[in-house]
């Protein structure tokens, strides 16, 4: 039920030279049969309640003069404005009336602040009542912000219950339990949970955020207040009902889950690094057995880029590794698993042979390199602002011959920034980095035909070590 593809950059390598990159986009879309099979939900939404929630995020219509004091903070009171939590509450409202869910569709609703609790258990969408009197208690809640007691409160209901499991968090602070936090993640992990992780406003810690979406095979959000002319790709805090309304309609078109792929090379050979590239951007724990590669949805394709390093080897057709994929799919009750797949290469003493590249799995490249140049500029930036300002302009020319617009106006909003204050700033980096993740464009000659202006070899060597 599951179709794959495996395609190399090179299919000639130089024969004795030692140290050679291979790029393996590997590719899996799900059959027909295993498409029309959709997955019976089970989504637990964990939701940020400290007093935070309350700041106002939409333009106001009117301005009173007064405030109100929450968890010891001052809010402005004003009308004809939304704040997060007012927002929150029409989100899982819109969610619950959406064509999407199915009635045998199960929901949870998980709150956390100074404490975490269980606001509504997983409960049937049917019972459509119940699940809004739910979502209209999660204003009366304020506090801190434990976001880890939360999640592995949400873990606990999530483990009792099938299908195709799913955790939507949503917070605007920083986690007071980071450890709790990362204990969660692991365990989600391990039980091919992935979460959709949903940062509000500046204040939150987007590398502990993004380290959830990586280990789980998830995605990050970057949710903007309206007041500071969010800048694409993060998104206006008025588009938040959109975005978690559209995180149910892909849960509910990802009918293949729990991807495991196995690899076995053969003797000097490594596997260095395992990402996914499409429909977005996350890094795979190889430290998991098998490699959890997540879910796949139906309709298209999603794509990896495995990254070998090879050995020096003589003029010869060798294979270099053999892998093995399993997976489920839940609509159907299956388990199945692809045929060993062997990845062959041949090694040359013919230069012009050699210096063949397919331009799709170098685009593929190219496209999760910028994610690292961005890390490397955040970084810079602290103590070298101009050393920082040359890489993201790197960046820059990547998301230009790629044809990523919206990538190329985020970075040069960073460089205006570094060059002009010497730093970027906390929302405008939080843009680029989660950006950098889900602003992600299919690549080959269907989706940007001609398009093949990539990076000289040399070029290549700088930004990969390759």
């Amino acid at each position: 039920m599951l179709e794959t593809r495996l395609q190399p950059h090179r299919e000639y390598l130089l024969a004795n030279m030692p140290g050679q990159k291979m790029f393996l986009a590997l590719k899996v879309r799900p059959e027909a049969q295993a498409a029309g099979a959709r997955p019976q939900l089970a989504i637990a939404f964990v939701v940020d309640t400290s007093g935070s929630m309350r700041e106002v995020v939409t333009e106001p219509k009117e301005r009173t003069g007064q405030s109100v004091r929450v968890d010891g903070k001052e809010y402005e009171v004003v009308r004809g404005a939304k704040s997060k939590m007012d927002l929150v509450v029409e989100a899982l409202q819109n969610l619950l009336h959406s064509r999407e869910l199915k009635p045998s569709d199960r929901l949870a609703l998980i709150k956390f602040d100074d404490h975490a609790s269980v606001v509504q258990p997983f409960t049937d969408a049917a019972h459509k009542a119940r699940l809004i009197a739910a979502v209209e208690q999660l204003p009366q809640f304020s506090g801190g912000t434990h976001m880890g007691a939360g999640m592995l409160e949400a873990l606990k209901q999530l483990q009792k219950e099938a299908g195709s499991r799913r955790m939507i968090l949503l917070t605007d602070g920083q986690a007071f339990d980071e450890p709790l936090v990362e204990q969660a993640a692991q365990a989600l992990a391990e039980a091919h949970i992935p979460v959709t992780a949903i940062g509000v406003g500046d204040d939150w810690n987007d590398d502990l955020l993004t380290d959830i979406t990586d280990r789980t095979q998830g995605r990050p959000f970057h949710i903007v207040p309206d007041t500071q002319n969010p800048l694409p790709p993060s998104l206006r805090a008025t588009e938040l009902p959109r975005a978690i309304l559209g995180e149910l309609e892909n849960a509910a078109s990802e009918v293949i889950t729990h991807i495991g792929l196995s690899v076995r090379t053969v003797k000097d050979v490594t596997l260095d690094r395992v990402t996914r590239v499409y429909p977005t951007q996350a890094e795979v724990d190889l430290k998991a057995k098998p490699y959890p590669l997540g879910n796949a949805a139906k309709g298209d394709w999603t794509v990896f880029i495995l990254e070998f390093t090879l050995p020096a080897r003589p003029p010869a057709r060798i294979r270099i590794a053999q892998m093995g994929l399993t997976y489920e799919v839940p609509g159907q009750g299956y388990r199945g698993e692809v045929p060993p797949m062997d990845v062959v290469v041949e090694f040359t003493t013919d230069e012009t042979l050699a210096a063949r590249i397919d331009p799709e799995v170098m685009q593929w490249v190219q496209q999760r390199n910028i994610e690292q140049l961005i890390k490397q500029a955040t970084v810079e930036a602290r103590t070298d602002p101009s050393k920082a300002a040359k890489t993201l302009e790197l960046a820059r020319n990547l998301t230009v011959k790629l044809g990523n617009t919206a990538m190329t106006r985020a970075l040069d909003q960073a460089v205006g920034e570094l060059k002009s204050s010497k730093t970027i700033s906390i929302g405008t980096a939080k843009t680029i980095k989660i950006g950098a993740k889900t602003q992600v464009l299919k690549q080959g000659p269907e989706a940007a035909p001609g398009r093949e202006d990539l990076p000289s070899d040399e070029e290549i060597r700088k930004m990969t070590g390759a």
